[in-house]
């Protein structure tokens, strides 16, 4: 697991949307945003866990409230994505990356300022 996979996953969700592929492409984006979100709560030493509602509010409890509310969404249309009879729309899956590169690029941020190689800023708590 690394920042590099979760850019790359990104980059897949991407190519998925401009070819239509919109299934996959929500499903990228939601694991690419765990993915952050994972390796942000491992900084900080704490246990993963497996269940998804479990993540997001853990990832609350950190001081995160908007960006997990955005990795409750992308859970939400992952699931339609992958588990239910339905087709993820394009504008869906627009908005999962969306959200998706949200979560990268502010945890991104945060932890190259937690390990001094950023200073760049985020709405987010210190």
């Amino acid at each position: 697991m690394s920042v590099e996979k979760a850019i790359r996953l990104l980059e897949e969700a991407r190519i998925d949307l401009e070819v239509g592929n919109y299934n996959k492409s929500a499903s990228a984006s939601y694991f690419a945003a765990r993915m952050m979100v994972e390796l942000f709560l491992r900084s900080r030493k704490l246990s993963i866990p497996r269940r998804d509602d479990k993540l997001a509010n853990l990832f609350e409890n950190q001081g995160f409230r908007e960006l997990s509310n955005d990795l409750r969404k992308l859970y939400d249309i992952r699931k339609k994505a992958d588990y239910l009879g339905k087709f993820v729309s394009r504008e869906e899956a627009e908005s999962s990356l969306e959200r998706a590169k949200g979560i990268v690029e502010a945890l991104m941020n945060r932890l190259g300022r937690d390990t001094g190689d950023s200073a760049s800023e985020t709405n987010e708590p210190v």
